[in-house]
């Protein structure tokens, strides 16, 4: 467990008054640190702390300076959101004393403070947990299972912005990963005001994604980098741990650390610093340990494990040591032994812990193997916690045993979903000794962090004798399914009976036919059995039913299945949701194929919420391109181009590449109105370089809209992509990109009969954003031929037609293409001095033509707030669409409520 804790101090320097103040409001470990510098006999961690034993003067030797320096930093207030302070140094230097007489100095802050350790125990945010208890009041144990990584960061955001906060970090270097992104989560968002972040780091080790983050918040940064001792001041040094010999300062070469080894070293055996050649730290600390007695020497042995021991376990740790004559250590042999080792400076007594973290990595290395496995077993039998007993254990290696395999087991699953890495770390421990359950688990694990081909293996390699079932045969297809392998995660299940198919196997065999195109008949009937209680499969069936009709152009059927999914998956609660989040995304396809944008953009959007909460990060890349293709209809553009970068980033990380090309597809669908031709083309470019998806139907969707904008852009087309199917759910697209090639061609009235027949399909298919589309289009057509009226009327009907779908986007595209019609739409002038002023200030922005990204950033909205101002706005007015708001604040001058400037 990571040293840290929390003290609240008082400004100034009066030492008596600080601690006094100090103390009421100090966590329990950040106070034993606090009164070890005031208690200690022999110094600090780092002993630029030393104590004149005669007179109990405190003393500080060397870093005056670069204290002001910390102490001006971290009080003084600054424009940015945050500052960072960096502490850089070598081992032994200073950082951790510097520190600690910051502590001591009282920061009128609320102060938190934290050290990692170098021995990792791989339990997600350890390296600050005392931090974040703290913080949240909750055992890290309990907040790891019950909260999403997220949602952690956000509720530690919000304890920070309760008041102002100093967070200190010692050898930051060794925090774990999730903490290290918890950290660089709030530094890149500058809402989190008033944090002052201090962390040391050994010379060279400030990790880059720390500093782009730093880069992205807008916080200050401070540098503070330690150089070695003057020789006056590593004199003083000497002299105050009973040496005085130029010769040891000059070996010593300004470390303050290896000045104390060095001095103790004279002190106890002058004839080993005879020698004057250079020497490293880790020697030193070997010499040192060689020349303890046995007892101190178990002692130090049992402080070194990590997480840190229960004082009430040292005792049998230390007779299991053997050291001790009688074989039960009182606890006055105990107190002697670290009396012992306190005045060699390695310890502090009263606390009974390692003062300096690279003494107690040195001290858990000198320890034979065998005797850390059994400190380890003792130490997991006392543990508070499963997290803790679990990191103990993994220590074991080949030596555990199925019961301590199954505890790691456990609370890998713990941790799974907050941070899949620190379930590999802990779960890779374990691999020389086989246990299926633990084989799930890492391949769970391995799945989640985005690395289907070791998921694979490890899969295989537990079921080499026989076939896979269930979980294992289910996580197996989807490692397949997910490296674009399809054939071979049908060929797995084909053989095996429909009455013996679990029911998660039967889904991801649905998700496969419908996905892949395959044949394979979905029927719920034959492969759920009528008291399976869990309805989230049910219901994940009937989306993939849905999908599997519309695939083929079935409407009415797709329709209808939909409609049942929909009902169903509104009624699913979060853990009946989450087995089955893949089928989000097929329930996400049916809402854009059926025009109903709003709520399958409010079902996808709840997908990602778990989906980012509980750790399913292989099917975000496509949760967040399909909500990009919901946003676009529904005028979110600017948060579809959005989605379709993180879908790109998403994809490379998880190993998926088939989202790549769709999320291009729908950045390029996004793009007409909004960028400039130029754009256009570079975004056409991009999707064409892409190549095409393995996923036959999103092949044929990215074929088809390389096709149309080849057309527009005058390029060489593939008109294969335009061939129409007997059922084919793109027909309408594909007549209206004919009818564009006919126009490039010159054809306008094979152009017009490529419209009717967009038109038609739509109205077959009781589709109006379909027959908008193509209605629309013949507007543009019925222009080039100069017959105004008609296009006015066709505009207008396409207007209504994408009111009634919800389709915001291209609802505008009509108005304002009726406005060019040279008509506008026959809306009476409507007072707006009803509008709250903020309504007026978001209807004001419309008007001039902002995207409600635009006007968020603006007003500092949410998008979502924007729309909802939009949405009173026209419900007050009674207008139809952002068109109508502009023309109406141009031939109006709406009042100004009493007290408010106009704008």
């Amino acid at each position: 467990m990571s040293s840290s804790g929390s003290c609240t101090g008082v400004g100034g320097h009066n030492h008596a008054q600080a601690m006094n103040r100090a103390e009421e409001r100090a966590s329990v470990e950040t106070r034993q640190l606090i009164e070890w510098f005031e208690k200690s006999p022999v110094g600090s961690d780092i002993p630029l702390f030393s104590f004149c034993a005669r007179r109990g003067e405190h003393m500080f030797i060397g870093r005056r300076d670069e204290l002001d320096r910390l102490i001006t930093h971290a009080e003084t207030s600054a424009d940015a959101p945050h500052r960072i302070i960096l502490i850089e140094g070598p081992i032994g230097i200073g950082k951790t004393a510097l520190v600690g007489e910051f502590l001591r100095s009282g920061p009128p802050q609320r102060t938190l403070f934290a050290r990692p350790d170098e021995i990792a125990t791989n339990i997600p945010l350890g390296g600050i947990r005392a931090i974040v208890e703290d913080l949240l009041h909750a055992d890290l144990a309990l907040l790891l299972a019950q909260r999403a990584p997220r949602a952690l960061q956000r509720d530690v955001r919000d304890a920070l912005s309760s008041s102002p906060t100093v967070l200190v970090i010692d050898d930051a270097h060794w925090l774990d990963d999730p903490a290290a992104e918890l950290i660089e989560g709030l530094l890149a968002d500058p809402t989190t005001t008033g944090l002052v972040l201090v962390l040391c780091f050994r010379t060279g080790t400030v990790p880059d994604t720390l500093l782009h983050a730093v880069a992205r918040g807008g916080a200050q940064v401070h540098r503070i980098g330690l150089a070695p001792l003057a020789d006056d001041e590593a004199a003083d040094l000497l002299r105050q741990h009973g040496a005085d010999d130029d010769a040891l300062v000059e070996l010593a070469g300004g470390n303050p650390l290896f000045l104390r080894l060095l001095a103790d070293a004279a002190r106890d055996a002058p004839a080993r610093t005879d020698a004057r050649e250079p020497l490293e730290i880790g020697d030193a600390l070997r010499g040192e340990f060689s020349t303890l007695d046995a007892p101190a020497l178990a002692l130090l042995h049992a402080l070194s494990l990590t997480p840190a021991v229960a004082p009430a376990a040292l005792a049998r740790l230390v007779r299991m040591d053997g050291t001790f004559s009688d074989g039960s250590p009182t606890d006055d042999a105990l107190a002697d032994a670290a009396d012992r080792l306190a005045r060699r400076g390695l310890i502090d007594a009263d606390e009974l812990r390692i003062v300096h973290p690279f003494i107690r990595a040195a001290a858990y290395r000198h320890m034979r193997a065998g005797a850390r496995r059994r400190a380890h077993r003792l130490a997991a039998e006392s543990a508070s916690d499963l997290l803790e007993r679990a990191s103990h254990l993994q220590q074991l290696g080949s030596h555990l045993t199925e019961d301590e395999i199954q505890t790691i087991v456990d609370a890998a699953a713990i941790v799974t979903s907050t941070s899949p890495r620190s379930s590999i770390a802990m779960l890779m421990r374990t691999t020389r000794i086989p246990h299926r359950a633990r084989d799930l688990g890492l391949a769970r694990a391995l799945l989640l962090d985005g690395r289907p081909v070791e998921a694979e293996r490890v899969l295989r390699e537990a079921h080499v004798s026989e076939q896979p079932t269930g979980e294992a045969l289910s996580l197996l297809m989807q490692s397949l399914r997910i490296q674009g392998r399809p054939d071979e995660a049908f060929e797995l299940a084909r053989d095996i009976g429909a009455a013996t198919l679990a029911p998660e196997v039967i889904v991801e065999l649905a998700t496969l036919a419908v996905m892949h195109d395959g044949d394979y008949e979905i029927d719920a009937r034959a492969w759920l059995r009528e008291d399976d209680e869990r309805p989230g499969h049910a219901t994940a069936l009937a989306g993939l039913r849905a999908l599997s009709h519309l695939r083929v152009g079935d409407l009415d059927r797709g329709r209808e299945a939909y409609r049942i999914a929909k009902d169903g998956f509104e009624t699913l609660t979060a853990s009946e949701l989450l087995p089955v989040l893949d089928v989000v995304t097929a329930m996400g396809w049916c809402a854009h194929f059926l025009a109903d944008f709003d709520d399958g953009a409010r079902l996808v959007e709840r997908g990602i919420r778990l989906a980012e909460s509980h750790g399913r990060f292989h099917v975000l890349p496509h949760l967040y391109l399909i909500l990009a293709f919901l946003c676009i209809p529904l005028d979110r553009c600017a948060e579809a181009e959005e989605l379709s970068e993180l879908a790109i980033a998403a994809s490379e990380k998880y190993n998926w590449p088939d989202a790549v090309p769709l999320a291009l597809t729908a950045s390029l669908v996004a793009a007409p109105g909004r960028v400039s031709a130029e754009e256009f083309a570079t975004r056409h470019r991009r999707l064409v370089e892409a190549g095409l998806p393995q996923i036959l139907w999103w092949r044929r969707v990215v074929r088809l809209f390389i096709c149309r904008g080849s057309i527009v852009l005058g390029q060489p087309a593939d008109l294969e992509a335009l061939e129409i199917d007997r059922h084919d759910i793109f027909a309408s697209q594909k007549h209206i990109g004919l009818g564009e090639l006919a126009v490039a061609r010159g054809d306008l009235d094979e152009a017009l009969a490529h419209a009717e027949a967009a038109i038609e399909w739509g109205r077959r298919a009781d589709h109006p954003s379909q027959i908008g589309h193509g209605t629309m289009f013949r507007a543009q057509l019925r222009v080039r031929q100069g017959r105004m009226a008609d296009a006015l009327a066709d505009a207008r009907e396409a207007a209504d037609l994408f009111d009634r779908a919800g389709a915001v986007l291209y609802r505008r595209f009509a108005e304002a293409a009726i406005a060019r019609f040279g008509a506008p739409t026959a809306e009476e002038d409507v007072p707006l001095d009803a509008l709250t002023p903020r309504e007026q200030d978001v209807a004001e922005l419309v008007a001039d033509g902002h995207t409600n990204r635009m006007i968020a950033e603006r007003l500092h909205l949410s998008p979502r707030t924007v729309e909802s101002h939009v949405a009173r706005i026209l419900q007050k007015t009674g207008l139809r669409s952002r068109a109508g708001i502009a023309r109406h604040l141009d031939g109006t001058q709406p009042s100004v409520p009493p007290g408010r400037p106009a704008q």
